[in-house]
């Protein structure tokens, strides 16, 4: 099945270049620029929130490219020795993010995996991933090395994950197995 096949027409965007643009200098790919696509344009209130990371729109699940949000059982800890819902909060803001806005355009340059794609999605033009990894509301990818600058304020500013030593999702992950 082709990745057209999996959506339907309508819900194919336009040619977007400056949308295509920015993943291909997320990802550093611009040799693959014949490879980049658009995989969905939907209005944002269509798509599910799975959890930090993940969303839907009908049968694709869309991982957001470059970040890892806090897994669902997973708490972090505040500056107080305290433990929040972080988990929770990071869901609730890309809920926040993707309903509110009028489009959400995502782009990949890859195939989807069983209905999974890896995508850099955009809410209104604004970079979702970029936007919660600036809040401290999830880690960058360490070893792409996405959203660095993003990564910094948020430490440095001690915003949500960054206010106390929080284990990173992939190591709590290792530790749950």
């Amino acid at each position: 099945m082709t990745l057209a096949s999996a959506v339907s027409s309508a819900e194919l965007p336009p040619v977007d270049p400056i949308s295509a643009r920015i993943f291909l200098d997320l990802h550093s790919i611009q040799k693959l620029s014949a490879d980049i696509r658009p995989l969905v344009s939907a209005p944002g209130e269509a798509f599910r929130i799975i959890d930090g990371d993940l969303l839907a729109l009908g049968n694709l699940r869309i991982r957001l490219v470059g970040i890892d949000a806090p897994e669902s059982a997973q708490q972090c800890n505040t500056s107080s020795g305290a433990f929040w819902d972080c988990s929770a909060q990071s869901s609730d803001r890309v809920r926040n993010i993707v309903h509110l806005a009028e489009r959400v355009d995502c782009f990949t340059s890859e195939n989807g995996n069983h209905g999974l794609y890896i995508a850099s999605c955009q809410a209104d033009g604004s970079d979702v991933g970029a936007l919660l990894v600036g809040e401290g509301l999830a880690w960058s990818d360490q070893d792409e090395g996405y959203y660095l600058s993003e990564t910094t304020v948020a430490q440095t500013e001690g915003l949500g994950i960054w206010q106390a030593y929080t284990q990173p999702p992939w190591e709590w992950r290792m530790e749950q197995h």
